[in-house]
């Protein structure tokens, strides 16, 4: 195997698990996150829908996995699921704007 991320991926796979289910097992759950992670009902925007401070993790965690990179929200710092979310979400335009309204809330557009 010539990828790093192969060999993980057969390590975590001999144990019976994967590197998905494996980064949920270490990830913090915050009250602030929604729920089912946290407490708070999803009234916004998650991560997933485009937040300008969700570090993406390499492929092929990308689609999943990051670190939040705001100082203001309390998962600044720690590594994040998509759907875990705060109250500090900010969405970039393509220029890298930011975009101020226009999201539903509870979900992405």
């Amino acid at each position: 195997m010539s990828d790093e991320t192969d060999l993980n991926q057969l390590v975590l796979e001999d144990l019976g698990d994967t590197l998905h289910q494996r980064l949920h097992s270490v990830c913090r759950h915050l009250p602030t996150d929604f729920q089912p992670y946290g407490k708070r009902v999803r009234t916004g925007p998650d991560c997933s829908c485009g937040c300008k401070h969700f570090l993406k993790l390499p492929d092929p965690l990308r689609f999943d996995w990051g670190v939040c990179i705001n100082p203001r929200s309390p998962r600044s710092g720690l590594l994040t699921f998509e759907h875990q979310g705060c109250e500090f979400f900010e969405a970039e335009d393509e220029a890298g704007e930011e975009i101020l309204s226009g999201l539903e809330p509870g979900g992405c557009n």
